[in-house]
């Protein structure tokens, strides 16, 4: 910043500073800076910044305690939300994380989807039965559901000299259907304990709705801190000071300054 730059910087602060004080002690340039008044305008500032400082302190005594009640309520509301969603799960578990994949088999937590023919269909894995079987020419998987249906995934393992589709080794097959069966297992398991899991999940949601003991006390806290702070004696005099010391503005000046 050069020295031009610097005087306009200082001559529109200064500027700034004489409209601001104009405002706050109004009636003429005599009240607002002649040392004659200087007393006045004291007894004005030190009235102002005493209902500030009691103001400013109720005013945090109040924002704490909606703070702490509006915290309460986002904590009842993610308990509530937590417990739905788990609950929501149990109900309908989805796909699930996905844990492998083979050819048109990919393999998720809950259910096995099938992506070969002309659309994607799922195979839930509770009740489902697979077994490996090798022939000739493929590697198979035989996947049959709880009605009965059997879905067979093919893996070839021939090399034909012209032939550039994926071929499949037998272990790498045998693999990923020990994969299957064990979360088929696993999905058995967790569909045995659903029944129980779900039954305390609803009423752990009961409590937790029924449960406002919090959200009750921080209330009340703020209810109290309000009242506390209309019926604050030092409150009531800091406003009542200021206020005598605007009618004395007035009364000398003939204007009414800002609070």
């Amino acid at each position: 910043m050069n020295a031009a730059q610097l005087v306009v910087v200082v001559v529109v602060g200064l500027g700034l500073w004489v409209l601001w004080r104009r405002h706050r002690y109004p009636g003429g340039w005599a009240f607002a800076f002649s040392l004659k008044y200087e007393s006045d305008r004291d007894a004005l500032a030190n009235a102002r910044h005493k209902a500030r400082v009691v103001s400013r302190r109720a005013a945090e005594a109040e924002s704490a305690a909606q703070a702490e009640l509006t915290s309460t309520q986002a904590a009842y509301e993610r308990r509530l939300r937590q417990l739905e969603q788990q609950i929501a799960r149990l109900r309908n578990p989805g796909t699930g994380e996905r844990l492998d994949s083979l050819g048109e088999l990919a393999l998720f937590q809950h259910v096995l989807v099938v992506t070969s023919g002309p659309a994607t269909r799922s195979i839930e894995l509770a009740g489902l039965d697979a077994r490996f079987d090798t022939g000739k020419t493929n590697h198979s998987i035989y996947l049959t559901d709880v009605t009965g249906r059997v879905h067979r995934a093919k893996y070839p393992h021939l090399l034909p000299a012209m032939d550039d589709h994926q071929r499949f080794d037998e272990e790498a097959v045998r693999d990923f259907t020990v994969a299957i069966q064990n979360a088929i297992a696993d999905e058995n398991s967790f569909r045995v304990r659903i029944p129980h899991q779900l039954s305390e999940a609803e009423d752990e949601l009961e409590k937790a709705r029924a449960d406002t003991h919090a959200q009750e006390a921080a209330r009340k806290e703020l209810a109290r801190v309000r009242q506390r702070n209309r019926q604050d004696p030092q409150r009531k005099v800091a406003d009542s000071e200021l206020e005598e010391a605007l009618q004395n503005w007035k009364t000398l000046t003939g204007h009414l300054p800002p609070k």
